[in-house]
C-alpha cells in the first residue's frame, strides 16, 4: 500500500482531536526525517501551505516527537504493528512503503532505525545472519561511536551475485558502529556430512559459532521456498531438491534450513549448512527477523509458531497479510 492510498488513515475508533494532531505531527516528522521529503513535497501531499508543515515541525520537536529520529511510527504502521501483536504476540516494527518503493527497502529502512537503537547502549555482541533486506539494512545505518559491541557472522561465507552474504552484513554493521567484526572461518555450506563435521570441530569455527549463540541479538532473514527461494535463484538448492523440500511441507527458510508450518526443520541432506541452527535461534535471546513482501507471510508465520523468531521488521504489505487469516 501506498502513501497515497485511501486506507492510509484506517483507524479502529473515532480519533480525538488532540490524537488526530499528534497523529498528523508524527506523519509530517516521519516524510521529513526518514523519508527525506521536503517541506514542499509533503505540503502538497496533504494539500497545506509549505508554512503549516514548517510550523508543524517545529511543534513536534518541541513536543519531544523528534529527536535524533522519529520516536513513533506514522499512525497506520503503529496500527498494523499492534494487530501483529494482538494475533502472534510477538514485537513487530513495520515500514510504510513509499509510492512505487519495493518491500525489501521499505523493511530495510525500519530495520536500520531499529539497529540504531539496538547500538545505544553499546556492550552487546549482535549475531548477523546474510539476506539482501540485512545487508540493505545494514547500508542504512547512520554512523554513530558505540563502545563495546562486536558483530558477529551467523553462518559461513556464501558466495554468488544473488547472495547478500552475512560477511558483508557484519562488516557494514560493524563499520557503521566503530564496532570490532568477527567472521566464521568456513563456507556457508559443507559439501560433505564429513566435512561439515570437520568444521564443526574445528576450533575457529567452533569459537565464532559459541559467540554467535551467546550473541545477545540475532538478526536473521526469512526466505520463501519454490522458484523464488533465494537459494535456488543462486544456484545453492537445485530445483530437484526445491521440490522435494515442497512436497514434504517446507514453507520457509532461515540460515539455510528449512522448516515446515509448525517450524520444524525439514532437512535437505545435500544442504549442508555452516551456521547456527534452527535450536539456536530458539534458546538465543533475542531474535530480530527481517522481512518484506506478503508472499512471505507464511514463511514469518511458521517461524513464529515455531518460536524461531521473536521480533519482526516488515513492510505494509506483509503486515498486512500477515494480519489477515491465512488462506485455507
Amino acid at each position: 500500500m501506498s502513501l497515497e492510498d485511501p486506507g492510509l488513515r484506517m483507524t479502529t475508533r473515532p480519533a480525538t482531536p488532540e490524537e488526530d494532531r499528534k497523529d498528523f505531527l508524527v506523519e509530517v516528522a516521519c516524510l521529513r526525517h526518514e523519508y527525506h521529503l521536503n517541506q514542499e513535497a509533503i505540503a502538497r501531499r496533504f494539500g497545506v501551505s509549505r508554512s503549516t508543515i514548517s510550523r508543524a515541525l517545529s511543534e513536534a520537536e518541541r513536543l519531544g516527537l523528534v529527536q535524533v529520529m522519529v520516536t513513533e511510527p506514522m499512525p497506520r504502521e503503529a496500527r498494523l504493528a499492534e494487530a501483529i501483536r494482538d494475533r502472534y504476540g510477538v514485537t513487530t516494527y513495520v515500514g510504510m512503503r513509499l509510492t512505487g518503493e519495493p518491500s525489501q527497502a521499505a523493511a530495510a529502512r525500519v530495520m536500520a532505525r531499529v539497529l540504531e537503537r539496538i547500538a545505544v547502549g553499546g556492550n552487546l555482541t549482535i549475531a548477523a545472519s546474510w539476506g539482501r533486506t540485512l545487508a540493505q539494512a545494514a547500508h542504512l545505518v547512520r554512523p554513530r561511536h558505540s563502545s563495546g559491541i562486536a558483530v558477529v557472522d551467523a553462518i559461513g561465507h556464501a558466495v554468488g551475485d544473488q547472495m547478500a552474504p552475512a560477511i558483508e552484513v557484519t562488516r557494514t554493521l560493524a563499520t557503521a558502529f566503530a564496532a570490532t567484526a568477527v567472521h566464521l572461518p568456513s563456507p556457508a555450506f559443507a559439501d560433505s556430512e564429513a566435512s561439515l563435521e570437520f568444521l564443526l570441530a574445528s576450533p575457529p569455527v567452533a569459537r565464532v559459532l559459541q559467540a554467535a549463540r551467546d550473541a545477545e541479538v540475532s538478526l536473521v532473514s526469512v526466505g520463501v521456498v519454490g522458484d523464488d527461494s533465494l537459494l535456488t535463484q543462486a544456484g545453492v538448492v537445485s530445483p530437484q531438491v526445491m521440490r522435494a523440500l515442497v512436497q514434504r511441507g517446507a514453507v520457509g527458510e532461515i540460515l539455510g534450513r528449512y522448516y515446515d508450518r509448525a517450524g520444524t526443520v525439514i532437512e535437505a541432506p545435500p544442504l549442508l549448512p555452516v551456521g547456527l541452527s534452527l535450536d539456536d535461534l530458539r534458546a538465543s535471546r533475542r531474535v530480530i527477523a527481517a522481512a518484506g513482501g506478503a508472499r512471505k507471510a507464511d514463511a514469518v508465520r511458521a517461524a513464529l509458531a515455531g518460536g524461531i523468531v521473536d521480533e519482526l521488521v516488515v513492510d505494509d504489505a506483509l503486515a498486512e497479510a500477515l494480519v489477515r487469516p491465512p488462506e485455507g
